[in-house]
């Protein structure tokens, strides 16, 4: 094998990077011995100057280390400058004069550090020069500087470049590569530790439209604003990602499905609420799924994809839990949770937006709130559940009173006296909640009997033709 070969395997490993090669490249110009050490001590790769000076092959030099190359005094004064690259100089020198097989031996050894693709320092470059060319020496001092230079610029090349490499062009947003590298490392430690991790799917609602009308330009801007839009309303360990087109994907670690799902239901009222140049407003559907354990990334996806499509067939702008939920406690609770689900349907609809919404929101809360009590979910996790669908309600019956009391219903007052009962009735169910005696079927007649059947399904259906376009005359 030539120094040629030796080189290019070198470098496909990945053990040095461009600022690696230029150093082997500086024998051609100056006939300096080079030499790659790694951090055990040990040469990896010298080319052909440095193996005419010792005698040695290629071979015979791998291995090796200073202190079986030199006088222990000539060693341990080599280990003491590869101590200060260790610990951040730029480059350092030492003038060695011993007798090395017999022979004199005088030279100056210039020592620089090779870093790895992450930037951390994986080897130390040897550069040696015999003093005997004298006339060479100040060229070496110059080309080490340039190689010092040179080296931090390519670097900051190389981040750069691997920023681009893993970053969606348009959006910023990371590509399908860096989320895949991603996955490995948190699929991992959800197998080792049992950390919870969701994902969520989003796409853009009638963005097809939006090109058709505007124009491509336009809906990159859209791509480019939602996306901001949904970064800014991340947590910092939350990662968004253009998966393609008008569809990017949100992978959340140690995160359980019911955080997720408040997160997405946060995510979709923020897009909603959000004026797009040009187009003016923008929805988006959302799945939500969370890694079971065993489960493949395929599998993982398909769920959270299929959760995302059953949003949009239900009537977009809305947020959709993957079926088959993600239970680390036992096959017994996930099939209860799962069980336990109230479903909103397109009949249930007023024709009121707002109300709409809103109805779907408390649909979402109270789902979110029983799976995360049949899961056994922890009680600091469970009582911010609660205290969101309460303020929900809350905040629901508010506006839907001056909604009704506008549209000229005549029974407001008296449903306004039904929303305060039940106002009264969650207070005392968070009373129990926090004294520790609420109960299940207590929770769930109050969801699923008091607040969605009884009021949602039945009171609320008597102002519905009040909010109905009045025709013309």
């Amino acid at each position: 094998m030539n120094e040629n070969d030796l080189i290019y395997g070198f470098a496909k490993e990945h053990v040095i990077e461009a600022s690696g090669l230029i150093a082997l490249m500086l024998p051609q110009t100056f006939g300096a011995g080079i030499a790659v050490k790694a951090m055990d001590g040990r040469y990896k790769l010298v080319n052909q100057a440095m193996q005419s000076y010792f005698r040695k092959t290629s071979e015979q030099f791998t291995s090796l280390t200073d202190a079986e190359l030199f006088p222990s005094e000539v060693a341990e004064q080599l280990q003491r400058s590869d101590a200060q690259i260790m610990a951040g100089a730029a480059t350092c020198s030492d003038q060695l004069d011993c007798v090395v097989d017999g022979r004199p031996f005088q030279c100056l050894w210039f020592k620089f550090p090779v870093h790895g693709p992450d930037g951390q320092l994986q080897y130390i470059g040897a550069a040696m020069l015999d003093t005997a060319r004298m006339g060479n020496i100040d060229k070496m001092q110059k080309s080490l500087e340039f190689l010092q230079h040179s080296n931090q610029e390519l670097q900051k090349t190389l981040a750069e470049l691997s920023k681009l490499a893993s970053t969606d062009k348009l959006t910023g947003a990371w590509n399908r590569r860096r989320l895949e590298e991603a996955l490995v490392n948190e699929m991992d430690r959800l197998a080792r530790y049992d950390q919870a991790l969701s994902m969520l799917v989003i796409d853009i609602d009638f963005f097809k439209k939006v090109n058709d009308v505007h124009g491509h330009t336009v809906g990159d801007q859209v791509l480019v604003t939602l996306a901001n839009v949904l970064q800014s309303k991340l947590r910092a360990s939350d990662t968004l990602t253009r998966w393609g087109g008008e569809e990017f994907v949100v992978l959340c670690p140690n995160t359980t499905l019911p955080t997720a799902t408040i997160l997405a239901e946060r995510l979709r009222d923020s897009i909603a609420k959000t004026t797009f140049p040009v187009v003016g407003s923008v929805t988006i559907s959302l799945g939500v799924a969370e890694c079971m354990a065993g489960e493949t990334w395929e599998a993982w996806f398909k769920r959270a994809d299929t959760a995302l499509y059953r949003a949009k067939e239900l009537g977009r702008n809305q947020v959709e839990i993957a079926h088959e939920t993600a239970e680390r406690d036992g096959a017994v609770k996930s099939m209860a949770a799962n069980l336990v689900r109230l479903s909103w349907h397109a009949a249930y609809e007023s024709g009121n937006q707002v109300i709409d919404e809103q109805h779907r929101g408390l649909f979402l809360d109270a789902n979110n709130l029983l799976g995360a009590v049949l899961s056994a979910r922890p009680e600091a996790e469970v009582a911010a559940l609660v205290n969101t669908l309460i303020k929900d309600v809350v905040q629901h019956f508010k506006e839907e009173e001056v909604i009704i009391s506008a549209a000229g219903y005549p029974r407001a007052t008296e449903h306004a006296a039904i929303h305060s009962a039940l106002i009264d009735k969650a207070v005392l169910l968070v009373k129990h909640f926090h004294e520790g005696t609420l109960t299940m079927g207590e929770l769930f007649q109050f969801l699923a009997r008091d607040v969605i059947a009884r009021h949602i399904l039945g009171a609320d259906r008597e102002f519905f033709a009040y909010l109905q376009p009045k025709p013309q005359s």
